[in-house]
């Protein structure tokens, strides 16, 4: 089974993950702009229990909607997972990822129209 490392920007919350990544994507909702300060974020969705934060720190959560809350580390504000309300997986961003080419986003785009006119993405 491929294990996955991951970590914020300052090393504070690092997680390990196994397991087949279902459903990677490219989200450009404004959620997911406005808490990333990019235009697009690249996610992954795990099996939750397959998680194990290995770090220091945990993540510190934001309920970003009614169905949503987003982990971000309490020190350097990086944006690491989703957690959605009733769901038991957990989704990860692809760019916290330590080698980010082992899980290519598939075809999906979700929320590509709220993209900014002048991001072009080849997916979706």
């Amino acid at each position: 089974m491929i294990r996955y490392s991951a970590s914020c920007l300052c090393g504070h919350v690092k997680l390990t993950i196994s397991g087949k990544p279902k459903f990677p994507h490219l989200c450009s909702c404004s959620m997911c702009r406005r808490t990333s300060g990019a235009p697009t974020v690249a996610w992954a969705d795990f099996e939750g229990s397959t998680l194990e934060w290995v770090g220091r720190g945990r993540p510190k959560y934001f309920q970003s909607s009614e169905r949503t809350k987003r982990g971000f580390c309490p020190k350097c504000g990086c944006l690491i997972c989703a957690v959605d309300k009733d769901r038991t997986a957990i989704s990860v961003t692809l760019g916290c990822l330590v080698d980010p080419e082992l899980i290519v986003p598939g075809k999906t785009h979700s929320f590509k129209s709220e993209a900014p006119s002048w991001w072009h993405s080849s997916v979706g």
